[in-house]
């Protein structure tokens, strides 16, 4: 499922090509220019991730937060095996903090390679937010809400910390991107 899921994402050059083609030139070269490496590897990758997760993220954040206080997560946390692997921090990793498998022995083969201290601590952090947000609306007073001025987004790694307005040039890059356009 995870290889059919991957070949979905645009994550090689022409991937990346086939999903900008129906774009508007100028719309083309300002998302591209945003990845200063592009067409490199790393970079398809990161367009791909932010094409299927960032700018909606980006956008949906932004509109909510007009409206209600809006918290926004990065989580960049991933042991050695999953980096080792080529998976890294990808799209659902922090459920593995969410549902403490760190401490199942899933997790201790997961966390095998010296990493079990850092990884329960983040799957710590991960539910004291989870659990301080479901019981009265604000996942910690250190945490500011996502907001048009500094766009506050918690990022859960080895150490936390808030980042403000992360990958800015990224973000501004994909303004205005829909998918149903």
């Amino acid at each position: 499922m995870f290889t059919r899921f991957l070949g979905m994402l645009p994550t090689n050059e022409p991937m990346v090509e086939e999903l900008l083609s129906g774009m508007k030139p100028a719309d083309r070269e300002r998302i591209t220019a945003a990845y200063p490496n592009y067409p490199a590897p790393s970079a398809c990758i990161q367009l791909g991730g932010d094409f299927a997760f960032s700018s909606a993220a980006w956008q949906i954040a932004e509109a909510h937060g007009a409206n209600a206080p809006t918290y926004l997560y990065r989580y960049d946390y991933a042991p050695r095996t999953l980096r080792w692997s080529g998976f890294g921090a990808t799209h659902a990793t922090e459920l593995f903090a969410v549902f403490d498998i760190y401490r199942t022995r899933f997790g201790a083969l997961l966390t095998a390679a010296a990493d079990r201290r850092a990884a329960l601590r983040v799957s710590n952090e991960v539910q004291r937010r989870w659990r301080c947000f479901s019981q009265i609306g604000v996942p910690g007073d250190d945490w500011p809400a996502y907001t048009q001025d500094d766009r506050a987004v918690l990022v859960f790694d080895r150490r936390c910390r808030i980042e403000f307005d992360p990958h800015q040039h990224r973000r501004i890059a994909w303004d205005g991107f829909s998918l149903a356009n």
